[in-house]
């Protein structure tokens, strides 16, 4: 029974995420599943339950840099590398708990879409973004300071900037188990960046 509803969850949340909260209707979810309707509503008792359940289960895979992090690298070039890896290790997360690599971007899309269903979610989001720039930004001061890249730039724009990278995979094949060359493209923006930006 419980591996049933974690597969209406896994099955329906993809649904979202590439179509859209609204435009998912219970027949695509049903289609998606090869369950009836009578099945999703012995589980759940509607749409907007599953699609709950659904985001809960994509943050619990979501890896975050911490203050500690931020405090312990000795480096900008070594904090993207971090940024990376837990980028890599959520990457292997979501395939092991949805069957596919889940772009970040639409997850944040679709809590966006939801925002009204769900302000929490939202105000989740909201939170985690401002958080990923202080820190970005903290570490872009420590670079500066250190010598390791120019003074000159403007310490805000560059944390958005990289933010950006990290956020950017979006030529990839969902299906593809093998998702490590997803990554190739993302190191090489970081290092396209910091060559620029290194003194």
């Amino acid at each position: 029974m419980v591996e049933l509803r974690d597969e209406i969850v896994k099955k329906s949340f993809l649904q979202f995420l590439n179509r859209g909260y609204k435009a998912t209707s219970l027949k695509d979810l049903e289609q998606a599943t090869g369950l009836t309707k009578g099945a999703f509503y012995y589980y759940f008792k509607d749409k907007q339950e599953i699609l709950e359940a659904g985001i809960e289960r994509y943050f619990s895979v979501m890896r975050e840099e911490t203050d500690e992090d931020v405090e312990r690298v000795a480096s900008l070039r070594e904090y993207i590398d971090l940024v990376i890896r837990n980028k890599e290790e959520g990457a292997d997360l979501s395939q092991k708990l949805f069957g596919c690599f889940v772009l970040e971007v639409l997850f944040f899309q679709l809590v966006l879409e939801v925002a009204p269903l769900f302000p929490g979610f939202r105000e989740r989001i909201y939170t985690l973004s401002k958080m990923r720039l202080t820190r970005w930004e903290h570490v872009i001061l420590k670079a500066k300071q250190s010598g390791e890249i120019r003074e000159t730039l403007d310490t805000s724009a560059l944390a958005r900037n990289l933010i950006s990278v990290s956020s950017s995979m979006l030529n990839i094949e969902f299906d593809d188990p093998n998702f490590q060359y997803i990554f190739s493209d993302m190191r090489m923006q970081f290092e396209q960046y910091y060559m620029l930006i290194k003194k």
